[in-house]
C-alpha cells in the first residue's frame, strides 16, 4: 500500500500544482524512494524521521496510499490533527469501490473525536491590517472565530498590527479539548512607532544603579573584614600552641595542630583580603555624584516596560 499526505491547505496546493511532463517521471521515482525509506523507518519505530520522508513523497507525487501511511505516522507521534488531515486527503483521492475507503473513514471518525479544537477570536477594534498567526503560520480571516483542529500540546498565538509591538500568547491544549481565546492587537503610539516588547516573564528589571553597586561594595567589604577576623583568630591559635609543649610526643601533635591553624589562617586571610579589596574598589568607583536632577545619562539609560492586555 502506497501513499502520501501533508497538512491543512498544503494538500490542496499539492493537488492543484502544475507538473511538467519532464519532471513528473523524476518526481515519481524520487517519491517512490522516499516512500520506501519512510515505510522502513516506521517499521523500526523511528517516526520522527519517517514522517518527513512520507510528507515529501506526497508533495512530489500525491497518492492515497501515502496519505494513509502518513496519517498512521502522524498518529503514532500523537499529532492527531495532522493525522486527521492526512487521512482526509487520502480519502479524497480514493475512487469509488476502493476497499480502503471503509478503514480510512473509520480512522477519520475516530481522529475527529480526538483532535483538539482551538477557537481564536480577534477582539473588536483591532486596526486595519491586523493579522493573527498560530505557531508562525497566518490564520485566515475566515477561520477566526471558528474551532480549528490542532495537535495536542503548546501553541503560540501572535497578533501583529502596523506600528505596534507583536502580542504573543502560549496556549496549551489536550487531546479532545475545546478551547477559545480572545486576542487583542496592541495600539500604535501617537507617532506610529513600535512600542518596546512586553516583559512576559514578570521578573523585575535588573537594577545596576550606582547606589545598588555601592551597597554591594560595602557588603563585600564587611564580609572581607569578617574573614580577616577569622584569619586572625586561627593565627593566634597557631602561635599559642607552642606554650603547651611538655614532651616530644606532645610537641609533634601540637606542631601538626599548629600547622593546621596556620593553613586555616592563610586561607581565610586570602578570602578576606580579596573580598575587602574588591568591596573597597566598588565603593570608591561608585562614589555618589552631585545631584543634578538625574543620576545617569537619560540617553544611555535602560528601561523595562511591561505592557498588559486582554487575551
Amino acid at each position: 500500500m502506497r501513499g502520501r499526505a501533508c497538512a491543512a491547505g498544503f494538500f490542496l496546493a499539492v493537488l492543484s500544482a502544475p507538473h511538467s511532463a519532464g519532471s513528473d517521471e523524476r518526481d515519481v521515482m524520487r517519491a517512490d524512494t522516499l516512500f520506501r525509506e519512510g515505510r522502513a523507518l516506521m517499521k523500526s519505530g523511528n517516526y520522527e524521521s519517517a514522517c518527513p520522508k512520507l510528507e515529501e513523497s506526497y508533495r512530489l507525487d500525491p497518492a492515497a496510499g501515502t496519505g494513509i501511511n502518513l496519517g498512521d505516522c502522524f498518529e503514532k507521534q500523537g499529532k492527531v490533527a495532522s493525522a486527521l488531515l492526512a487521512y482526509q486527503a487520502a480519502r479524497a483521492l480514493l475512487k469509488a469501490g476502493d476497499p480502503r475507503i471503509g478503514p480510512v473513514e473509520k480512522e477519520i471518525a475516530a481522529l475527529d473525536k480526538r483532535a483538539p479544537r482551538l477557537t481564536i477570536k480577534l477582539a473588536p477594534g483591532a486596526p486595519d491590517g491586523t493579522t493573527v498567526k498560530r505557531d508562525g503560520r497566518e490564520v485566515e480571516a475566515s477561520k477566526l472565530g471558528l474551532p480549528v483542529a490542532v495537535n495536542p500540546g503548546k501553541h503560540t498565538v501572535t497578533v501583529l498590527s502596523a506600528g505596534a509591538a507583536p502580542r504573543r500568547r502560549s496556549v496549551a491544549i489536550a487531546e479532545s479539548e475545546r478551547r477559545e481565546i480572545v486576542v487583542e492587537a496592541d495600539e500604535p503610539d501617537e507617532i506610529g512607532q513600535t512600542r518596546p516588547a512586553s516583559v512576559e516573564s514578570g521578573a523585575p528589571a535588573k537594577d545596576d544603579s550606582p547606589d545598588v553597586q555601592r551597597t554591594l561594595g560595602f557588603v563585600a567589604l564587611a564580609a572581607g573584614a569578617a574573614a580577616l577576623g577569622v584569619a586572625g583568630y586561627y593565627f593566634f591559635k597557631a602561635n599559642s600552641v607552642g606554650d603547651k609543649c611538655t614532651s616530644a610526643a606532645a610537641c609533634n601533635a601540637l606542631e601538626e595542630e599548629d600547622q593546621a591553624h596556620r593553613d586555616k589562617a592563610t586561607i581565610w586571610g586570602i578570602i578576606g583580603g580579596v573580598s575587602a579589596a574588591g568591596g573597597a574598589a566598588v565603593v570608591l568607583l561608585t562614589a555618589p555624584e552631585a545631584d543634578t536632577g538625574s543620576r545617569r545619562n537619560p540617553a544611555a539609560a535602560t528601561y523595562s516596560v511591561q505592557i498588559s492586555g486582554r487575551w
